[in-house]
């Protein structure tokens, strides 16, 4: 990356007023991630910016969970925000700040109007295999994750997840992912606790810059899993108009402190 393209941010807590224009960077952000898109093939697809607005509403007023967000300093505008949660530290410990509005502030504004999903007339028999298909897959993926979190991570030893890093899809790969890690990065020092994370296969390279070492993945051929193939537009692993979804690798990884 050349240091001209990249932007001059600062990292500065995040407040209620900021919870929509997050929860809005988070779905735009999941709206072009394969992953994302054949899990929301099922007959009960979730809200990408539901989910995170709800998070971060229950988040900020928790004295264990750390929330920022990186703002342009030329232009004001939110490019980014993550999320820490300290799992058996002393809150007196953790830097938290409180934010500086309450939760009035976070009014849900207009979104833009999502397409309506097609209505095809496919049958029972074709139903029950995508809802069975995507049932299967989040089935894997709680499994795995229940794996890294009892198996992996030391019970006994204090730590941090991060729990959220999303970049604006208009300033990625601009740096701006790389100084919110630094800024997380630099508490765990601090207090000599190791970080750990569930990876996104597009986010393995700037976790690995930042100093995390990957300890299990789970690799997926999306195509095992998808009730259909990619349609025109839709972004997938592989070269487009190959038809194929792609493989997809989520990466669990750690960072121990420095």
């Amino acid at each position: 990356m050349s240091s001209s393209n990249r932007l001059s941010v600062s990292v500065q807590p995040l407040n209620y007023a900021d919870v929509h224009a997050c929860a809005q960077m988070t779905s735009d952000a999941f709206a072009i991630d394969p992953h994302t898109i054949v899990k929301g093939l099922g007959r009960k697809p979730y809200d990408m910016y539901d989910i995170m607005r709800s998070m971060l509403l229950d988040g900020l007023e928790r004295k264990k969970q750390i929330y920022v967000k990186a703002v342009d300093e030329e232009t004001g505008e939110i490019v980014g925000h993550a999320g820490w949660a300290f799992k058996d530290v002393d809150e007196a410990a953790i830097p938290w700040s409180r934010p500086s509005d309450d939760k009035s502030a976070a009014k849900e504004e207009p979104r833009p109007k999502k397409d309506e999903p097609e209505n095809e007339d496919t049958g029972d028999v074709e139903e029950k295999r995508e809802e069975d298909s995507i049932n299967r897959l989040k089935a894997l993926e709680s499994r795995d994750m229940q794996y890294w979190q009892t198996n992996i991570i030391p019970q006994d030893k204090p730590c941090v997840f991060i729990t959220g890093l999303h970049v604006s899809v208009s300033h990625q790969s601009r740096g701006v992912g790389t100084i919110m890690l630094q800024y997380g990065n630099a508490i765990a020092d601090k207090l000599g606790l190791t970080i750990w994370v569930h990876s996104s296969h597009q986010a393995y390279e700037a976790y690995q810059k930042a100093g995390f070492e990957a300890v299990k993945e789970l690799d997926l051929d999306l195509d095992e899993w998808a009730p259909r193939g990619p349609r025109v537009g839709e972004a997938v692993m592989g070269d487009k108009g190959s038809e194929k979804w792609g493989r997809y690798i989520i990466k669990y990884m750690k960072r121990d402190p420095k």
